[in-house]
């Protein structure tokens, strides 16, 4: 884990790449699961004494020990539930949740609603489960009913009380894998057509569902789960550092970007003019990216490319690219 918190740098800088050590994957965890409770108990008890649940809703929870203290809090979650859809859990069972609470300790009740706040979520029976020294995180995911993108916060407790985990927008999956998380940021970004003149990065004539993977690093000075600083390079800078020759895949590009990661990772975005989708007489672009990563024998490898474009900072649009400008 690594020790400081790392900001998202947002300049070029034109002096030597120097490769910045990699902060280290957690290897004391446990990657677990944990299973909705059916049952009445203590905490939807106390859920259902304070709120107002009517006869279509019914109470489910998700009991952990997330301070690891001996004593167990629980998740509690109003869903959707009559004789229709009363029917045995498998492992791809989902709940259609509208509130959530956790319960603490003491018995005492927080309204999360950060979670649902758009609309009905879709929950998994099962949630990951991950315990990292003193505390476990419940990565609480699901698919939103607004608007059909997954959504997943983390969550952990704080100095007694619940913590989110990350500082990242509620969309996308986060899964941990492997010792490090991993946020799928979902965008329409495999091709874009230019719209009025206006730049690439604000045009609505976009197509294509791409799941964009940012590994996050854990903070332990506050528990929180946040983005490796980033910068842009030049093609020589990249050439510099890993030794690579990149003409192959930049060889029918238009316009591409190269990102280093504080984690050894370095994304190449590539951009290559196409036919229209949308507006007959604009430009269009197809996206593809490959990142790279430093391996523990000082070569670079990377697998095959994905669709879509990876961003500097995806949470802010800040320093994008200047090619979607």
């Amino acid at each position: 884990m690594k020790e400081d918190s790392v900001e998202i740098s947002t300049e070029t800088e034109d002096a030597e790449v120097e490769i910045i050590p990699e902060g280290e994957k957690s290897t004391d965890y446990i990657d677990d699961v944990v299973t909705a409770d059916l049952n009445p108990n203590d905490y939807t008890h106390i859920v259902s004494m304070a709120n107002d649940i009517t006869g279509e809703y019914t109470l489910v929870s998700y009991v952990v020990d997330l301070d690891n203290d001996g004593t167990d809090e629980a998740f509690v979650l109003e869903v959707y539930w009559n004789e229709t859809n009363n029917s045995p859990l498998t492992e791809d069972s989902t709940f259609e949740a509208t509130r959530l609470w956790f319960v603490d300790e003491k018995g005492d009740v927080t309204n999360l609603t950060d979670f649902a706040k758009d609309g009905t979520v879709s929950v998994h029976e099962t949630l990951q489960l991950v315990t990292i020294g003193d505390n476990s995180y419940l990565f609480l995911s699901g698919t939103g009913q607004m608007a059909a993108y997954d959504q997943a916060i983390i969550y952990t407790v704080k100095n007694n009380a619940i913590h989110n985990a990350s500082d990242l927008p509620c969309y996308g999956s986060k899964i941990f894998v492997d010792g490090e998380v991993i946020w799928y940021h979902e965008m329409y970004g495999m091709q874009i057509d230019r719209e009025d003149d206006l730049p690439l990065i604000e045009s609505s004539l976009t197509t294509g569902h791409c799941y964009i993977p940012y590994r996050l690093y854990l903070d332990d000075s506050d528990k929180t789960f946040k983005l490796y600083g980033a910068k842009e390079i030049s093609l020589e800078e990249a050439e510099e550092l890993t030794d690579l020759d990149f003409s192959d895949i930049l060889s029918e590009a238009t316009e591409y970007e190269f990102i280093l990661r504080d984690n050894n990772q370095l994304d190449v975005n590539i951009a290559t003019a196409c036919e229209p989708s949308f507006n007959d007489d604009g430009e269009s672009y197809d996206f593809i990216c490959y990142s790279y990563f430093l391996q523990n024998n000082g070569i670079w490898e990377s697998d095959d490319y994905i669709d879509g474009y990876f961003l500097i900072d995806p949470i802010n649009y800040t320093n994008v690219w200047e090619f979607m400008n």
